[in-house]
């Protein structure tokens, strides 16, 4: 198949793009940086360089393909606005280039409106489910990587902050395991319109400090802190006013999992195979790494 991927060589196309073209698939994925295209190419891919917002460079990256991936990257101050935007986008781009198949990575959050910043995916989800195409829509749960935000402090005082009570348990997900289900997904995509909720393991802010103490070698240290506070450090990282708000405001939602995860009752879920104590090893070997490791670096702070 002829398969076109946003995302460009990012935690998920890295596993995704190479057992594409190991399994003989036709393979473009599309980046803003044309310093990323040789390391594409490598992959035996083939890169195409330009805007995600530009629907003309979209539809003609989408002619001929048998199926795309479309995913959202970077946080806009117009956290929703840009994002219903990039929907119609999205959406112009695959009924003018006549995509009869499409996987949209989207998020645990996209079907409620109180999720904060996670509704952010709804407005992406709404313009696909217009076309008369089969949309596959993946809902990872939180990322992973999201927990490398607390490295600074891990270093600071060994304590991990948050504002989500350590007894609440939260769903969280790994790249790979996310990059299996958009595997499975591009290659046999489902008839119509479908949704897929992806989860890694589920655990407390308490089993969190444990398996960190546990991998790092020292006691780990949970700190609960306010909603205020939590805004404050956004803040002082740089985070527009704009969307300090609905970051809050997803953070409150995970205090009640109940809420928070109803849906998944709804649709089917994969569950993924790493767990938090292999993350647990990731996580020291970035906390090991000082400067070089990895940042928190999803749309939204899930």
């Amino acid at each position: 198949m002829k398969i076109t991927l946003l995302g460009s060589i990012g935690n998920i196309n890295r596993f995704v793009i190479p057992r594409l073209v190991q399994a003989g698939h036709t393979v473009t994925v599309i980046t803003s940086n044309s310093q990323r295209v040789s390391k594409i190419e490598a992959f035996g891919a083939k890169a195409a360089v330009g805007d995600m917002a530009d629907q003309a460079f979209l539809t003609q990256a989408f002619t001929g393909a048998d199926i795309v991936y479309l995913m959202i990257s970077g946080t806009n101050p117009d956290l929703f606005g840009s994002a219903k935007r990039l929907g119609d986008i999205f959406a112009g781009a695959v009924q003018a280039a006549k995509v009869p198949q499409v996987v949209n990575l989207s998020s645990i959050g996209a079907q409620d409106p109180d999720s904060g910043s996670l509704y952010a995916y709804h407005f992406i989800e709404d313009a696909l489910s217009q076309l008369k195409v089969d949309v596959a829509f993946v809902r990872p749960m939180g990322f992973y990587n999201n927990l490398f935000a607390n490295l600074p402090t891990l270093h600071q005082n060994h304590t991990l902050y948050a504002n989500v009570p350590a007894s609440v348990a939260r769903k969280m997900v790994s790249p790979s395991d996310i990059a299996d289900v958009i595997y499975d997904m591009l290659t046999h995509c489902p008839a119509g319109k479908t949704i897929r909720y992806v989860v890694s393991d589920t655990f407390t802010g308490t089993q969190t400090v444990d398996a960190f103490s546990q991998a790092l070698g020292f006691e780990v240290h949970f700190v609960e802190i306010s909603d205020d506070q939590y805004a404050e450090s956004l803040r002082q990282a740089g985070i527009p006013e704009t969307i300090i708000k609905p970051f809050v405001a997803s953070t409150q939602h995970q205090k009640r999992p109940d809420l928070m995860y109803a849906d998944l009752a709804n649709h089917p879920v994969i569950t993924g195979r790493v767990k938090l104590d292999d993350f647990a090893k990731t996580f020291a070997d970035a906390f090991n790494a000082g400067d070089h490791a990895p940042k928190a670096h999803t749309v939204a702070n899930k």
